[in-house]
């Protein structure tokens, strides 16, 4: 399906286009090919030529803390390889391994209030498994941790038995010591070497470090992924206010 799952226009100026990566995937892949993933993303955001993309899905977060359920925005991605020369996907790219720092006009981040935060809190869910008081974890210096080429699930680790996700992670601290990395998943850092647009990303956190195979169950997905909708339209508001003020999205110099 090479269509977007959802187009709104607001105005003359702001249009969204909501797109499902997995719609454009050849589904005799497998759905977590980081290599057809890329495959098909830079054609269909080239050809969007967005002032803004945003990556969202559902991710782990990096420690044992608690954060199930809460939605983490940033600006800042780096790329693991977890399974190197893997039949199923062996994307290669030259920026794997590298920080890569924000693009993004950092003043974006002030419509992340107090009382932003506070109409969020009010409409977000509990998850089953492990559930927290969910928030919203908004800077601009957040970082998001992309374990690419992993297509088996088992190789995520556990917390008796740390895998991809804790390598990853160790990984992570040896190439920067002082943005905050705030979540683990497989897309977003795909999705940002694909394009030179401005980009930020949105993690629904769906379970802690080690514990995939426990919490990130079918309707742990589910509901992290309601509230990452219910943060994504209002931001999307937001966002309309400041392109009808003339706000430009891009990193300044």
């Amino acid at each position: 399906m090479n269509a977007p799952r959802a187009f709104w226009r607001f105005s003359d100026i702001f249009e969204v286009t909501l797109w499902c990566i997995q719609d454009l995937m050849n589904p005799k892949k497998s759905s977590s090919s980081s290599e057809e993933k890329y495959r098909v993303l830079p054609e269909v955001i080239s050809k969007e030529n967005p002032d803004l993309v945003i990556a969202v899905g559902t991710a782990g977060y990096p420690t044992t803390s608690n954060a199930n359920g809460c939605i983490v925005i940033g600006s800042n991605f780096l790329l693991y390889n977890g399974h190197p020369n893997n039949c199923d996907s062996n994307l290669n790219h030259q920026d794997i391994g590298k920080l890569l720092s924000s693009n993004i006009n950092n003043e974006l981040f002030n419509v992340f209030s107090k009382d932003f935060i506070s109409d969020i809190e009010s409409k977000l869910l509990k998850v089953p498994n492990n559930p927290t008081n969910p928030t919203l974890l908004a800077s601009v210096e957040n970082a998001a941790l992309s374990n690419i080429n992993v297509t088996d699930y088992t190789e995520y680790g556990t917390i008796d038995s740390p895998g991809v996700d804790a390598k990853g992670v160790e990984y992570y601290y040896q190439v920067e010591n002082k943005l905050p990395l705030t979540s683990i998943e497989t897309t977003h850092g795909v999705i940002k070497i694909s394009t030179d647009n401005p980009i930020i990303f949105m993690s629904a956190i769906a379970d802690r470090l080690g514990y995939f195979d426990k919490e990130a169950t079918p309707g742990q997905n589910y509901i992290a992924s309601f509230n990452s909708g219910i943060v994504l339209g209002k931001l999307i508001c937001s966002l309309k206010k400041l392109a009808d003020s003339g706000f430009d999205f891009k990193k300044q110099n």
